[in-house]
């Protein structure tokens, strides 16, 4: 059996290295061949063919959704799909299908769209939003990983300041779920199952509780409330396989985001479980059948 992996052509840090190397290892235990092109080495037109070599699956680790939907367009099976990945990578979106779904996420509030920045407006915006939701406040770019698109809005002050830098990009707000500052739990669902899970703490003093930003994981058994929450989820967003991030709020546990395309070393490294040989394996499987 014959699988690409499809990356990204920026992400070329040692993490994203070490990550490939785990799934190289993970297929060549399972007798898959492998092989890996990142989205730039696959050039496309989108009104004609393409070839790109002969493949019985891919799997698409990366947000790269014209490709993806190029790809399937040309009848190859993709992991995780086109759909799934756009409902993933725009939050808006995310939390619009999870409120669809009745499934839980802190209060959000969109800003409305706009052509140009209209200072009258934003100042309405504001009003009503400072009506909404208290400081602090969460704020999100729709598109965003790592945390690196999400602040922590404590006044008046900050919130005009990060609109007129933004001048009406694409923003949401979101309640500031004070019991779980610094931490949430990333469960890892495959096929419908929780495979994985891990607690992640910061431990010097970020709001966020990424990896990345110097949070550090444990490993965790969660409830079966999160269990339920976590599979709800990826099934609403049409997900194979995903990470999910649930916050511990004082009302239960609800979502904070959701990744198509999650980290498999830290959490391989936090709990031995190898999630690559698990997503590889289930492909695996739905390719044979």
């Amino acid at each position: 059996m014959k699988i690409l992996l499809v990356n990204n052509v920026s992400l070329n840090q040692e993490k994203f290295k070490e990550q490939n190397q785990i799934l190289f290892q993970a297929a060549k235990d399972l007798e898959i061949e492998l092989e890996i092109k990142n989205n730039a080495e696959i050039f496309y037109t989108l009104n004609e063919s393409t070839k790109i070599g002969n493949y019985d699956g891919i799997l698409f680790y990366d947000k790269d959704i014209f490709l993806c939907r190029k790809l399937e367009k040309m009848g190859f099976k993709v992991f995780n799909s086109s759909l799934c990945i756009a409902n993933c990578d725009n939050k808006a979106l995310t939390y619009e299908i999870l409120s669809n779904h009745n499934i839980p996420f802190p209060k959000t509030i969109l800003l409305p769209l706009m052509f140009y920045y209209d200072e009258k407006f934003i100042k309405e915006f504001i009003n009503y939003l400072e009506t909404e939701i208290n400081y602090p406040m969460i704020a999100k770019k729709w598109y965003g990983s790592e945390g690196k698109q999400v602040y922590l809005i404590k006044n008046h002050e900050e919130l005009l300041k990060l609109l007129d830098d933004e001048q009406g990009k694409e923003l949401l707000f979101q309640e500031f779920v004070s019991e779980c500052t610094g931490q949430d739990i990333r469960l890892v669902v495959i096929d419908n199952k929780v495979v994985a899970s891990m607690k992640r703490h910061s431990v010097n003093g970020d709001f966020r509780s990424n990896l990345s930003n110097g949070a550090v994981a444990e490993m965790y058994s969660p409830t079966e409330e999160e269990i339920n929450i976590a599979i709800s989820a990826s099934k609403a967003l049409g997900c194979e396989f995903c990470g999910i991030d649930i916050l511990q709020s004082n009302r239960g546990p609800i979502i904070c985001e959701v990744n198509s395309n999650a980290h498999l070393k830290n959490i391989y490294e936090c709990t031995g479980i190898n999630i690559a040989k698990h997503i590889l394996s289930y492909i695996k499987e739905k390719l044979v059948k």
